[in-house]
């Protein structure tokens, strides 16, 4: 890998990726809403952003995303359910991540092998879903993975070789 882009690269997992990626000789570029401005919720913040970039890049993360959002908890009930927190959700976890997969496809490669790819969570699983609660994050990421996996058989048209992925990171302290 040589070349790698990471929006959200100033919090805690984007940070801890484009640090071990430079320390392994990757060229990163990086791009955050506090380095940068990019709010990734805004598309033509996310387009003016990748549109001023030259590719391609091997490697494209979007480590972005938040389990509480303007104070906002996750819900544990029902009744806990709030519009505006549910859409905060679906702007974050979902939302701003699609649209960098819509502005990504110009700067990867067309030959060789390259990864989208963005961070989502084992809760957003519909299978995997023993302990209820959390709604709105859990459908933004379900949303998330669905958008991922649609993402990925347009993305194989133009771009044969490339990966179009969601990771889970696991539980972090971030």
């Amino acid at each position: 890998m040589e070349k790698a882009l990471i929006i959200g690269a100033s919090g805690g997992i984007g940070g801890a990726v484009a640090t071990a990626l430079a320390a392994r000789g990757v060229a990163v570029t990086g791009l955050s809403r506090r380095a940068d401005g990019l709010d990734v919720t805004d598309e033509a913040s996310v387009a003016g952003a990748l549109g001023r970039l030259e590719g391609p890049f091997d490697l494209i993360l979007v480590a972005t995303g938040a389990l509480e959002i303007a104070g906002a908890a996750p819900e544990k009930t029902l009744r806990s359910l709030d519009p505006g927190a549910m859409m905060d959700q679906f702007a974050v976890n979902c939302i701003g991540p699609a649209m960098v997969l819509k502005h990504a496809p110009r700067l990867l490669p067309r030959a060789g092998r390259s990864v989208f790819a963005a961070l989502s969570a084992r809760v957003g699983s519909i299978g995997d879903n023993a302990k209820g609660g959390w709604y709105s994050y859990r459908a933004a990421k379900a949303a998330l993975n669905q958008v991922i996996r649609t993402g990925a058989i347009e993305l194989a048209r133009s771009h044969p070789e490339a990966i179009c992925v969601a990771l889970h990171p696991g539980t972090v302290r971030t």
